[in-house]
């Protein structure tokens, strides 16, 4: 983000109406969907677990997101924004300095006719510009409020989207392990891990105002891995609604199609069983909050800070060095201009990093790693899928081993 647009753009979501606009009857849809791409399905689902999560050992775990080093995150920061921001930097930079020159050059012209002419008009201004450093230290504190104000508001909305990040981790994780336990039928709970990592790739490319199936997404690796079909990503790319919520519906018509296998068989508890009836609820309210979840990411994408805070701290910028020059140059002279550039520098570094975090769901460097999270989930989603596997086979060596225990204790 710029100087230009500080304010959380959300021209990235009107390139993208069609995906958002339409209401429509969702369930006939995907009915229609899982009855006339069951090949498609099967043929996705027969893939294994090692081609279908191709994921490398080294990305077991998510890398640190801030791997540039805790030390050096803030340097990381300082040195984007002034990259991305020269001109602004400058000129603003530029135009303090000049002024705190002429104020030097002025004041020294001043005092020297005060000199000439004890008890003058010259000697008054002196003394009552000299006696405005209160003032001009009230003003001060009212500009660093207004700085350290809108600064906190551009890091908690940085701050609190990592916190949601987070949380679709810990949702999706959830989800993954909720049904490789509870459910029987393998196909649908391959197609239902499929969608889950999809779910996170797809709000990747929503926050960024793109579709799965453009250029520079990935879509097409989604496909390559066995993640996707490329019938299913034509579809999510011209479906009218936003691809996570896409994925969402997907994961409710599995749940649906599970429960709706005769003789309960799609679930590995018995219909008498009193958790039974829980389940649904329980994997219901894990789609609601992975819904939630994205919608307060889209929320913080799109809406930026309100412009006032922005007006107010740069109005309140220029005011008080302005003034400052002005006082400063009768008590150090020369030195107000070099005072001058480096305050005014280091607040300028303030004023851009604050710009820089705005928006974090973005390329720069400060900005979240959702490319990290999403290969975090995936590659722990591959590594429920064969943990289960693992589980089930010990349990069943443990079944056994009991069996023949309890023959040779008779």
């Amino acid at each position: 983000m710029t100087e230009e647009q500080p304010n959380g753009d959300s021209s990235a979501f009107e390139d993208y109406p069609p995906r958002c606009s339409a209401k429509k009857d969702h369930s006939d849809r995907f009915s229609s969907l899982f009855r006339k791409s069951s090949k498609d399905w099967r043929i996705a689902t027969t893939l294994s677990l090692s081609q279908r999560f191709t994921v490398a050992s080294s990305q077991r775990h998510a890398n640190l997101d801030d791997e540039e080093g805790k030390a050096q995150f803030f340097m990381t920061l300082l040195f984007q924004s002034f990259e991305d921001s020269a001109t602004f930097f400058a000129g603003n930079i530029l135009f303090l300095v000049v002024w705190a020159i002429i104020c030097a050059f002025g004041a020294e012209k001043l005092r020297a006719r005060a000199a000439l002419d004890p008890g003058g008009v010259e000697e008054r201004w002196v003394y009552d510009i000299e006696n405005c450093k209160t003032a001009v230290s009230i003003i001060g504190t009212l500009f660093v409020f207004t700085l350290v104000f809108r600064f906190n508001a551009c890091y908690d909305r940085w701050w609190e989207s990592r916190i949601f990040w987070g949380d679709i981790i810990t949702k999706c994780l959830e989800m993954g392990m909720m049904n490789r336990r509870w459910f029987a039928d393998e196909e649908l709970q391959d197609q239902l891990s499929r969608f889950v990592v999809v779910f996170s790739y797809a709000c990747k490319s929503l926050l960024r105002g793109k579709s799965l199936a453009e250029e520079g997404e990935d879509g097409p690796a989604l496909v390559q891995r066995g993640l996707l079909t490329q019938k299913e990503l034509d579809l999510m790319h011209t479906y009218p609604c936003w691809q996570p919520h896409f994925c969402l519906d997907v994961i409710r018509e599995v749940i649906l199609q599970l429960h709706l296998i005769p003789g309960g068989k799609g679930l590995r508890l018995d219909d008498e069983n009193k958790v039974h009836g829980q389940l649904f609820r329980c994997l219901d309210n894990t789609v609601k909050d992975m819904n939630i979840l994205i919608g307060n990411c889209i929320r913080v994408r799109a809406s930026g800070l309100p412009a006032s805070y922005d007006a107010i701290t740069m109005t309140s910028f220029v005011t008080f060095f302005l003034l400052a020059s002005v006082v400063w140059s009768m008590a150090i002279g020369w030195m107000t201009p070099i005072v001058i550039f480096l305050a005014s520098m280091i607040i300028m570094f303030l004023i851009v990093m604050g710009t820089k975090l705005v928006d974090p769901f973005g390329l720069d460097k400060v900005d979240i790693p959702m490319e990290c999270f999403c290969a975090t989930i995936e590659a722990q989603m591959q590594a429920i899928d064969q943990r289960t596997r693992s589980v089930i086979a010990l349990s069943s060596e443990h079944k056994r081993s009991g069996v023949v225990r309890t023959s040779v204790m008779r």
